[in-house]
This record gives structure tokens, C-alpha cells and sequence, in this order.
């Protein structure tokens, strides 16, 4: 297969929402809602440590009947999110987002640089295809 040009540095989202680990759920309910994607990535000190989507502030908070003000964004966070390099493949990215990753955070050298999520994929897939399709004719050509 022809991978040559479809890193994850060309696919990837650089635009993210982030929160940190002391803000109140509610603060990060307003940026979720604020926002077009339904999460945000926890942040410590540049470094991703997590994020909290829409569904922990509904199961983990509002569910329970915690106070959104009282609940801090470390209590509900996951943690345990797949990383990827920018450097990786498109098709690497894709096969980890269909064993049911969420979320996966782009880093290299301790370095956040974006995410992928399945929406990007489904959003760039076009994209992807025609790179694919014109590297394909390119090859058969020469």
C-alpha cells in the first residue's frame, strides 16, 4: 500500500478546546457547548493528561446529582487516551479510532500537536481517498 503523504500531521485537528485539571465540570460544559466537538482535552502544564467529553459530565455528574460548580474536571476525566506521532499513518490512526478510541491525542517528543477523532476522519476521508487515487495513477503511470 502507498502511505507516502498521509501523516497524521496533514489530517489532524490543530484547533482543540482545552481545560485544565483544577476547573469546575461547568466550565467545561461551556466550552463543550461553546464548541463543535463534544470534548475538551485536560491539560497540565502543556502536557495532555486526559479529556472529558459530554457523555462523562452527563453519567459522572448531572446523573448523579453532583453540583457541576463543586466537581472538578480531574474527578470525571478519563485518562487513559491513545497517543499517536504526527509522523504516523493515516491508516495507523484509523485502525486505532476503529478499535473504539474516542479521542487520540497527536504527540511527539512530549509535545501536544492536535488530535484525531473519528469525526476528522470522516470528515477528511474524501481527502484521503483522492490522495490515495491520484498516488495510485501516479505509480501506474511511470
Amino acid at each position: 500500500m502507498i502511505t507516502m503523504g498521509f501523516k497524521v500531521k496533514n489530517f489532524m485537528e490543530l484547533s482543540f478546546p482545552v481545560t485544565s485539571f483544577e476547573m469546575p465540570i461547568l466550565e467545561a460544559a461551556r466550552i463543550i457547548a461553546d464548541s463543535v466537538h463534544d470534548l475538551v482535552v485536560v491539560m497540565e502544564r502543556g502536557v495532555p493528561k486526559g479529556f472529558v467529553s459530554a457523555g462523562d459530565i452527563v453519567t459522572k455528574v448531572i446523573a448523579r446529582g453532583l453540583d457541576p460548580v463543586n466537581v472538578r474536571v480531574r474527578d470525571v476525566m478519563t485518562t487513559s487516551c491513545s497517543t499517536i506521532s504526527p509522523d504516523d499513518d493515516m491508516m495507523n490512526a484509523s485502525e486505532i479510532i476503529r478499535g473504539g478510541a474516542n479521542l487520540l491525542l497527536v504527540v511527539k517528543n512530549g509535545i501536544f500537536y492536535g488530535v484525531v477523532t473519528p469525526t476528522t476522519i470522516a470528515l477528511r476521508f474524501g481527502e484521503y481517498v483522492d490522495k490515495v487515487v491520484k498516488d495510485v495513477f501516479r505509480v501506474r503511470v511511470r
